[in-house]
């Protein structure tokens, strides 16, 4: 509003005519940040050499304890640009002693991982590999890595440098497709990563896609977690200081929001930071990393536990009516059940309860194993028999029998 009139004379000195005077007031634009907590809300011990140190030791002599399997498997999963590949470099160069760049990386707008990538690592100077196999694959969207495409990276049908680049429907015919799977291909755990500055918010398409996912994740009893990167993004005082990350009131916000959002408990998630502009490496960043790493060991151990677990009540004969037909299936009203195309869950979780099912002083009793024939009748055939011919209601998404 205009508060006064001048004249120019007044003002300048020379008399041009009244001019008119407006009170303006100018307001600080700049983000506001909560201050940081007096103390952390999650206990890590960061500022300290020994503790890398300690970090870095713990996976050079990790072993796998149950299963009697060499490594244990962790399948990076999240949105494209959510920086699944920056994280497994950083896991790398923490061995490694300098910053690596094997797994590639782009500008965040599109994937730049086409193929399904099992990472074995190993330490600076050592050709002893860790137990333990990182398998990264491209960026989830609407239009990629359906449900299906999932099942099969679960259950350890696609093997190293699978090209997912085509989008078009894996069978037991695409080159690198593995039909004869063991517990040892299969994945232990999952690791949701997520970009703490670009949220999937509920409601939206791709927040509805990662649901549908972890579905398929659950119906596997597979460990989820999810690793938040960016996280000096989302706030000014982690971008100064990374040791501030868990006196942050915004990251702990952001841990809350995932919490809510995906229904995981915040013991379950780990926010950190990757290598992105440094060129040497930072003790912090290393820790924050290998912290999160090792909590998705545990993850998988007891995941593997479970299973040894319940092979040995089958050996036993604890668990009544065992082979395949006790097992529960998920199966998807509309699937295709043309030769190669049956989800992993109808073929892949079969074979495994038969085979943990078998017991060495019964094998007179051979296991039902349904593998893929070339024929659609002796497919449909063999799928329908598993299910004890029971038909799914109309318009009912999916029946668990």
């Amino acid at each position: 509003a205009v508060v006064s009139t001048q004249s120019t004379g007044e003002l300048t000195g020379v008399d041009e005519g009244p001019l008119d005077i407006v009170d303006v007031e100018v307001f600080d634009a700049v983000q506001r940040y909560p201050p940081i907590l007096e103390r952390p809300w999650r206990e890590v011990t960061l500022n300290k050499t020994d503790t890398l140190i300690d970090n870095i030791n713990y996976f050079v002599n990790y072993k796998p304890e149950f299963c009697q399997i060499d490594y244990i498997n962790i399948l990076l999963l999240g949105p494209v640009g959510s920086g699944k590949s920056s994280l497994f470099n950083t896991f790398e160069s923490t061995f490694k002693g300098h910053i690596t760049s094997r797994a590639r990386t782009g500008d965040g707008k599109t994937s730049t991982t086409k193929q399904f990538r099992r990472y074995a690592t190993s330490p600076q100077r050592s050709k002893q590999q860790l137990n333990i196999r990182i398998c990264d694959s491209p960026g989830v969207s609407t239009s990629s890595i359906s449900p299906t495409d999932l099942v099969y990276i679960l259950d350890g049908h696609l093997t190293d440098r699978f090209n997912l680049q085509g989008g078009g429907l894996i069978t037991n015919r695409s080159p690198g497709f593995n039909s004869d799977t063991s517990i040892r291909d299969e994945m232990h755990c999952v690791a949701l990563v997520l970009d703490s500055t670009a949220l999937p918010r509920p409601g939206t398409p791709l927040h509805a896609r990662i649901g549908e996912l972890k579905g398929q994740i659950d119906a596997r009893d597979i460990p989820i977690r999810v690793i938040l990167t960016k996280v000096d993004l989302a706030c000014k005082h982690v971008e100064g200081n990374i040791s501030n990350i868990y006196k942050s009131c915004v990251v702990t916000d952001i841990v809350d929001t995932v919490s809510t959002s995906f229904s995981l408990p915040r013991n379950h998630i780990y926010p950190l930071k990757s290598y992105e502009h440094e060129i040497k490496q930072v003790h912090n960043i290393g820790i924050l990393t290998l912290s999160a790493f090792q909590n998705l060991i545990y993850a998988a151990e007891s995941c593997l536990e479970d299973r040894e677990s319940l092979q040995q009540q089958q050996q036993q004969g604890a668990v009544g009516g065992g082979g395949a037909e006790s097992v529960k299936l998920r199966v998807r009203s509309g699937s295709n059940l043309s030769a190669g195309s049956i989800p992993g869950s109808v073929h892949s979780i079969a074979g495994r309860s038969s085979e943990r099912n078998r017991s060495a002083s019964d094998v007179s009793a051979p296991a039902t194993v349904f593998k893929r024939s070339s024929s659609d009748a002796m497919q449909y055939a063999q799928t329908a028999n598993y299910v004890q011919n029971q038909s799914l209601p109309e318009n009912q998404e999916s029946t668990t029998f």
